[in-house]
């Protein structure tokens, strides 16, 4: 079901998600701490939330954006230009100017790092646009990201002899 952009159950949907998602980056958080701390009975109840919180935010994107994988990568590639090259620098000229450099060279590096994001993002985008992303000129090495079976040749096999998976579970070495 596609729901109406002005209407409150996909803004609730949306909300529920970013409140779902906020959840399992906090108990990941707070399980590394608990960990790091020695206390793995708390580490163990922290990823277990972590992951429920998690299993959470993926019902309400599917809810929301199920069936969008175009949309989604072309929405994935604007969201990390923009936070490259406004948000990360506009967040590091304010806290320059409030005397935190290591803060704005730290919100800098951050923005670097989405600019990387973007980067891949649009390296896919234009592979499988161009019919290149599983499909090379010369014998190439082929690693499946589930199992590690690796494959040599100038595709990844259609199916993985080992897994199952398909080509798209293949990415080059």
């Amino acid at each position: 079901m596609h729901y109406s952009n002005n209407g409150d159950s996909l803004n609730n949907i949306i909300s529920s998600f970013c409140d779902e998602a906020a959840d399992h980056v906090r108990y990941s958080i707070l399980k590394d701490d608990a960990r790091n701390g020695g206390n793995m009975d708390l580490a163990a109840l922290y990823e277990e939330l972590a992951n429920e919180e998690f299993n959470h935010a993926k019902i309400w994107y599917k809810e929301a954006f199920k069936d969008k994988e175009n949309e989604e990568l072309a929405r994935s590639i604007a969201n990390e230009t923009q936070a490259a090259a406004f948000g990360y620098t506009e967040k590091a000229k304010k806290a320059e100017l409030e005397g935190y450099e290591d803060l704005a060279d730290r919100f800098l590096a951050n923005g670097k790092a989405e600019a990387m994001h973007r980067d891949k993002l649009i390296s896919y985008r234009d592979e499988m646009n161009d019919g290149n992303r599983y499909h090379s000129h010369e014998d190439t090495v082929w690693i499946c990201t589930v199992c590690g079976y690796t494959h040599t040749g100038t595709k990844p096999p259609k199916e993985c002899p080992l897994c199952g998976y398909g080509e798209n579970a293949f990415r080059r070495a």
